[in-house]
């Protein structure tokens, strides 16, 4: 592609020199090449908006069978991506495959639609726990939603930057840097690319490393399936999106968290990579790369067909689009929101999501911000607390006599601030003791650091002190400050590793809490915490949340569909242990189930 300034890139450089700016002649030059390979000037003028058609493959860290190892390939969902650039309209229409509740495979269609700031979701919930199809998103998950988009999209950087010069920056950023954690490749692999529900069975990406180690575990034959052997398989992958960053032109732009870097072929003013940095509540400060290929040529405007985020140098996203119309012209309803949903912006809310952006993708019902409690007594000194208007993880807080103890962190930290907040108010005098993380993955055990900080001690299943140790250790963060990083570096922090082969006890003469590890198909470190003397037990992740709405829908298992693995270990922990309990809840759900409830879903 020839080069040849754009009309926006002129007036751009115009309005940089006019207003007096002394910005590098050079950060304006690459500006210019990168607008011109986009196209001509008349294209670009009148480039009103676009729609993409592609697939996406997601990538979540943190969601492997052991603690601290393994991502997990969601199903490559067929996705629709409309762009309507003068109302900063976006609508995200998807059709995704999920393992279906009586065996086999369901489709569902989800309709995102971003109109500025705002966000409204359409979809069916799979968990049956929100029965309106159409919601208003969140402003944390309306923004998290927006600025993925943005960074898969590099016009609407471009278009930004060109309506407004002052967003162009001198800054550049160190080439060829270890910028925020980058994970190794014990840390990715394995990857799972199938996880059967009803069984839990996986079929795995693995090393022979893993392999040789891991299927001499315990776990192994519960959680594996298949193994399919690819050592070199996050090699493939950063070698796709590697660029070698000295041999490239840069200019960055300003962005609401960190600024966003281009990396620009010096021959054609190709974008061949933009790089910015967000927070992630396990790992802090984190690089989120994305790389651009296959650039083709649609009415005059090029657009990149492949498209890789990666995150700490894993696997984010892959997009392959299989088409793009330019000026599409769009039905009036397109970008209408859903009738009477009335979107109300919060703007903090907007900043977190702005944060952690791939975090609250990756999770989609918790959220990210600070919120207000919802709050359960449900006998005297044991509460469950929840984020207003919807949690996806509901947390125990048991008053002892002489402390507190908390069960089930979640993902958000600044939840965790604020049920802190709230227990200094209304168990006062008594301090926090003892934090209980379920299992390591994000949604259930993310949360942990402001508990630490105020002096928690951390109880977990012994397999997952190494990734918990490093959850607390890791560098201090540039881009997010959190409860634990505004503490002195000497803070002194006490793990208790629960055996896999019995319970540990956090003794109280009214409420002791007793920790007991589960032997199960959905991860090696999972515990559940029983309130002894209360007939009370918290099974954390093991389906007695679906126990729960089953119950209340009136949902009943059919004759030729299984039981979930993790209901039938619950229940024979419950028997390893002669567990007393006859009131059961789980962290997906705020209602309580009876022990014959959970058999009588086992046996139906």
């Amino acid at each position: 592609m020839k080069f040849k300034l754009s009309y926006f890139a002129i007036l751009s450089t115009s309005l940089l020199l006019f207003s007096g700016s002394n910005l590098n002649a050079q950060a304006i030059k690459y500006l210019d090449r990168a607008t011109a390979f986009l196209g001509t000037n008349e294209k670009l003028e009148s480039l009103e908006g676009y729609s993409i058609e592609s697939e996406r493959d997601e990538y979540i860290m943190g969601q492997g069978p052991e603690p601290g190892k393994g991502m997990m390939l969601l199903a490559a969902p067929s996705t629709k991506v409309s762009h309507q650039l003068a109302s900063q309209a976006i609508k995200i229409d998807l059709i995704t495959t999920l393992a279906a509740r009586e065996g086999g495979y369901i489709t569902r269609e989800i309709n995102t639609l971003l109109l500025g700031e705002a966000g409204y979701l359409s979809e069916d919930d799979a968990m049956g726990i929100v029965k309106e199809r159409d919601k208003i998103l969140t402003s944390d998950k309306a923004a998290a939603n927006i600025k993925t988009e943005r960074l898969l999209n590099p016009h609407l950087l471009l278009k930004e930057v060109l309506n407004d010069p002052s967003l162009l920056l001198n800054e550049k950023i160190q080439i060829n840097a270890q910028r925020g954690w980058r994970f190794k490749r014990s840390e990715v692999m394995p990857v799972t690319i199938d996880r059967i529900r009803q069984t839990g069975l996986r079929t795995l990406i693995a090393t022979q490393a893993w392999e040789d180690e891991s299927s001499k575990k315990k776990f192994y034959p519960k959680m594996i399936n298949k193994t399919v052997i690819n050592p070199d398989w996050l090699t493939d992958w950063q070698n796709s999106t590697f660029i070698n960053e000295v041999d490239y032109d840069q200019f960055s732009i300003k962005d609401k968290l960190h600024p966003i870097t281009f990396f620009i072929d010096p021959e054609t003013g190709r974008i061949d990579k933009l790089s910015t940095m967000e927070w992630d509540v396990v790992y802090g400060d984190i690089e989120i790369e994305v790389k651009f290929d296959n650039w083709q040529v649609f009415n005059g405007i090029a657009y990149p067909m492949t498209v890789r985020m990666s995150q700490g140098g894993a696997p984010r996203w892959e997009i392959r689009r299989s088409s793009i119309e330019v000026n599409p012209d769009y039905p009036e309803e397109t970008f209408t929101a859903p009738s009477g949903l009335i979107y109300v912006h919060d703007k903090e809310a907007a900043k977190r999501g702005w944060e952690v952006s791939q975090t609250i993708r990756m999770f989609t019902l918790s959220g990210a911000y600070r919120p207000k409690l919802n709050v359960i007594e449900i006998k005297k000194g044991i509460y469950y607390l929840s984020a207003l208007p919807i949690d996806g993880v509901y947390t125990m807080v048991v008053e002892q006599d002489n402390g507190v103890v908390v069960i089930e962190p979640g993902m958000n930290d600044l939840k965790g601030e604020e049920i802190i907040k709230w227990i200094k108010k209304n168990i006062p005098n008594k301090p926090l003791t003892h934090i209980i993380s379920s299992h390591h993955h994000n949604d259930h055990g993310a949360g942990i650091r402001p508990y630490i900080a105020d002096g928690a001690a951390l109880v977990v299943h012994e397999t997952a002190e190494e990734f918990y140790q490093a959850q607390i250790n890791r560098p201090k963060s540039s881009v997010v400050i959190d409860a634990l990083d505004r503490k002195m570096s000497n803070l002194s922090v006490t793990i208790i590793g629960v055996s896999p082969d019995e319970g540990y006890t956090i003794n109280d003469s009214n409420r002791p809490v007793t920790v007991y590890p589960v032997f199960n198909g959905h991860s090696e470190d999972m515990v559940i915490a029983f309130l002894d003397n209360q007939n009370l037990l918290y099974a954390a992740d093991l389906y007695i949340s679906g126990v729960a709405r089953d119950k209340r829908s009136g949902t009943v298992r059919g004759p030729n569909v299984v039981p979930y693995h993790s209901a039938i270990s619950l229940n024979d922990t419950i028997k390893q242990f002669n567990i007393s309990a006859d009131n059961l809840l789980g962290s997906h759900d705020k209602d309580i189930v009876s022990y014959q409830d959970l058999i009588n879903y086992i046996t139906d």
